[in-house]
C-alpha cells in the first residue's frame, strides 16, 4: 500500500511539479505554494474521516487509504521535482535538444538528472506512508504500524515491540541505501552546474490541473465534514470542552519543531556530519512510532528524570524521535537554496560556517525553514502510536481525543475538533503567503 501511494502521489504531483518548474521559485507562485502547503499543513487523519463521509461503507478500506495518502502526500514531490526542474532540469533538457531529438534529450539525458529529486521525494513519501497509523487505523485496517502498537501496549516485554520494529529500520534503510547511491551516480554523471533557469510563465493547463487536484484534496474531503455537523453549537463546544487541549497539542508540538530545525541547522552546518545525520534521522524516523514510545519509556523511566518523564517534554521528545529528519531535510534546502554565489562570497571573506549560515543562508531562506516547521507540527499533532505510549497526565493529546470520539461515534465532536485543527492551519498559511509575496 505504501509503495502503490508514493507512486501514485508522484503521478498526481506532475502538473504541479510541471507549473512550480516553469515559475522557477515558489516566491514567483505563493498562491500555488500556500495552496500546497495548507494541504500539508492539515493533519492527514483529518481527510480520512472526510473521505470516510463522501464513500460507501462498502468501498474498500485499503483503496481509501491509498487515496488519502496519495491526495495528502503529492505537494511534496511536486515542490522538489518542480524546484530540481528549474535549477538544471530545463537547461541541461535544452542543452541537448542541440544535438538530438526531444524524446531522445528527455529519456537519456534529462530523466537521469532528475532520477534524484524523483527518488528522494519517493523515499519521504513512503517514509511517511510505511509508518503511518492514523489513517489505516481509520481505514479499519490492520496493517504493520497498527498491530505493532497492539504488540507494544498489551506485552510487558520491551522485545515483543523491537524485534518486529527492526523490519521497518531494514526496509528503510534499504530504500534509503538506493536513493543515496543513486543520487551519487547522478551527481557523477552530470558534468557541470547547469545553474538556476529563468522564469517562464505558467501552464494555463498545469494551473488549472493543480487547482482542480488542490480542490479534490483539501475542500472535498473538509466539505463532506461540515455536512456531519447539526449546529454550529457544536463547534463552539468543542472548543470549550477541549480547546486547552488544543492550545496544549499545538503548544508541545511547536516545541519539538524547534528543537527538530535546530538539530537540523546544527548537522548542516557540519560538513563532516551532513551525511551521517541526514541518513540517521531519515532511518531513525522509519522507527514505528509504538517502538519510540517504548524506547522513550525504558530510557527516561528513571528517577533522576521525573521531570522529563511525568510531564509533557517526553511528548515533545517523541516527536522529535518520530519527525526530527523533517528538520534536517528543510534545513538542508535552507543550506542549498538560492544563496551559493552569497554563501561563497562570505566564505571567500573569512566567515565561518555557523556565520555563514546564520547571518546569510537563514535571513534569505527563512520561508522553507518556517514551511517545515509547520509541516513538523501537522504531523505531531496528528500522531497517534508514540503519544500512546509517552502521554501524561497533564493533557490529552487532541490526535487521542479524535480517535476516542471516533471510536466513541460521536460524529458532532469528531467534526468539530477536526475543523479547529484546520484553522489552526490558516494563520501559518496567511503568514507564508505574506512572506512568499513580499520576498517575490
Amino acid at each position: 500500500m505504501a509503495l502503490v501511494a508514493t507512486g501514485g502521489a508522484v503521478l498526481l504531483s506532475l502538473p504541479a511539479a510541471h507549473l512550480v518548474g516553469r515559475i522557477g521559485s515558489l516566491r514567483r507562485g505563493p498562491v500555488a505554494a500556500c495552496g500546497m502547503l495548507l494541504l500539508l499543513l492539515c493533519p492527514p487523519t483529518v481527510y480520512a474521516f472526510g473521505w470516510e463521509t463522501l464513500l460507501p461503507v462498502e468501498f474498500s478500506g485499503e483503496m481509501r487509504c491509498v487515496g488519502v495518502w496519495m491526495l495528502w502526500g503529492w505537494p511534496i514531490p511536486a515542490v522538489l521535482i518542480g524546484l530540481g526542474w528549474s535549477r538544471s532540469g530545463r537547461v541541461v533538457y535544452e542543452a541537448a535538444l542541440i544535438d538530438a531529438t526531444a524524446a531522445a534529450a528527455f529519456f537519456r539525458v534529462t530523466l537521469p538528472l532528475m532520477c534524484k529529486y524523483i527518488g528522494v521525494s519517493a523515499a519521504i513519501l513512503f517514509l511517511l506512508f510505511f509508518s503511518d497509523y492514523g489513517v489505516p487505523h481509520i481505514c479499519a485496517l490492520h496493517v504493520f504500524a497498527t498491530e505493532i502498537l497492539g504488540w507494544a501496549s498489551s506485552s510487558a516485554r520491551t522485545i515483543d515491540t523491537v524485534w518486529p520494529g527492526m523490519l521497518n529500520v531494514a526496509v528503510t534503510a534499504f530504500v534509503l541505501a538506493a536513493i543515496l547511491l543513486l543520487w551519487r551516480r547522478c551527481a557523477a554523471d552530470r558534468p557541470v552546474d547547469a545553474g538556476e533557469s529563468p522564469p517562464q510563465s505558467p501552464s494555463p493547463l498545469a494551473t488549472a490541473l493543480t487547482i482542480i487536484l488542490l480542490g479534490i484534496a483539501w475542500l472535498l474531503p473538509l466539505w463532506a465534514l461540515t455536512t456531519r455537523l447539526d449546529s454550529l453549537g457544536a463547534f463552539t463546544d468543542a472548543l470549550v470542552v477541549y480547546g486547552q487541549d488544543l492550545a496544549k497539542s499545538i503548544g508541545v508540538a511547536t516545541v519539538a519543531a524547534i528543537l527538530a530545525m535546530m538539530m537540523g541547522f546544527g548537522l548542516v552546518t557540519s560538513r563532516r556530519w551532513l551525511g551521517i545525520g541526514l541518513v540517521g534521522t531519515l532511518a531513525f524516523g522509519a522507527v514505528p512510532g509504538a517502538l519510540v514510545g517504548e524506547s522513550l519509556i525504558a530510557a527516561y523511566n528513571h528517577e533522576v528524570l521525573w521531570w522529563l518523564y511525568d510531564y509533557w517534554p517526553i511528548v515533545a521528545v517523541s516527536y522529535v524521535a518520530r519527525f526530527g529528519w523533517i528538520g534536517v531535510l528543510f534545513a538542508l534546502a535552507v543550506v542549498t537554496g538560492p544563496s551559493r554565489d552569497l554563501t561563497a562570497q562570505a566564505r571567500t571573506d573569512g566567515a565561518s560556517e555557523a556565520g555563514v549560515f546564520v547571518h546569510v543562508q537563514l535571513p534569505i531562506s527563512w520561508g522553507p525553514a518556517l514551511g517545515g516547521a509547520a509541516v513538523f507540527v501537522a504531523l505531531a499533532v496528528a500522531e497517534v502510536a508514540a503519544t500512546t505510549l509517552v502521554r501524561v497526565p497533564g493533557y490529552a493529546p487532541i490526535s487521542l481525543v479524535l480517535i476516542e470520539k471516533f471510536h466513541r461515534f460521536e460524529d458532532a465532536m469528531l467534526v468539530s475538533l477536526s475543523l479547529w485543527l484546520v484553522a489552526t492551519c490558516l494563520p501559518g498559511m496567511l503568514l507564508m503567503f505574506l512572506a512568499l509575496r513580499r520576498r517575490g
